[in-house]
């Protein structure tokens, strides 16, 4: 190495440093989310489908059994859940509501809940939709899928038309107005953030945009 390259070289390592500390600002900057792009917020604030306790934030995803976008995110989020979701966060399901058949498939997501087989059912009734073809969109089939799941049909026609399944699915449909939605899969974040993977750009960003929201809520618990 001559002397012109003995002080050319620190001048290329200062640059470099440079351009990386500038690509990280930036990277950092990114994380940021945009309101009107990324999300938008409910003014005024709704009602949370439950009660979160002191520095808790609700993580609610609005779901359709039929829709296939739910369906194939289904594994992120459970992945999320075991492994990104932060501390504070508790998330929980909402049913979509705006026609009869999602009304049906969310009276069936309750019958599951109200009997205590939601974590063995609810992947599977995606599975029948999605995967089987089985639309489930009659009373009588819902009925026959949890029949052939073990539950016997006394005690499906008890629990689906039960008080508990009905308050259920009236407070489902409530919180849909509310939230005003229109599409599925959809998060809203402690009544007051809602966003969706094509808001946030991909799925990767959507979950990075769900958590940044959470701390937003946290940190400003009144709204």
């Amino acid at each position: 190495m001559n002397i012109a390259d003995r002080f050319r070289r620190p001048g290329r390592l200062a640059a470099a440093a440079f351009v990386l500390l500038l690509t990280v600002a930036v990277q950092n900057a990114g994380a940021a989310v945009t309101e009107g792009k990324e999300y938008k917020t409910l003014k005024p604030a709704q009602p949370t489908l439950t009660t979160p306790a002191a520095g808790r934030v609700e993580v609610a995803e609005v779901f359709w059994y039929a829709c296939g976008h739910c369906y194939l995110l289904e594994p992120s989020i459970e992945n999320w859940v075991r492994k990104g979701k932060p501390a504070h966060v508790d998330v929980v399901r909402l049913p979509a509501t705006w026609n009869e058949v999602l009304k049906l498939h969310a009276r069936a997501f309750y019958t599951a809940e109200l009997l205590g087989k939601l974590p063995q059912l609810h992947p599977e009734i995606f599975r029948e939709i999605n995967v089987r073809g089985n639309r489930l969109e009659t009373a009588e089939k819902v009925e026959a899928f949890f029949v052939s799941k073990g539950v016997s049909k006394a005690d499906f026609q008890k629990a689906f038309a039960s008080f508990a399944v009905e308050s259920k699915l009236r407070r489902a449909e409530d919180l849909n107005r509310r939230y005003r939605i229109t599409s599925t899969p959809t998060v809203v974040v402690q009544g007051r953030y809602v966003t969706d993977a094509g808001m946030a750009g991909s799925e990767q960003r959507l979950f990075e945009v769900i958590n940044e929201l959470a701390a937003m809520a946290k940190a400003n618990p009144a709204g």
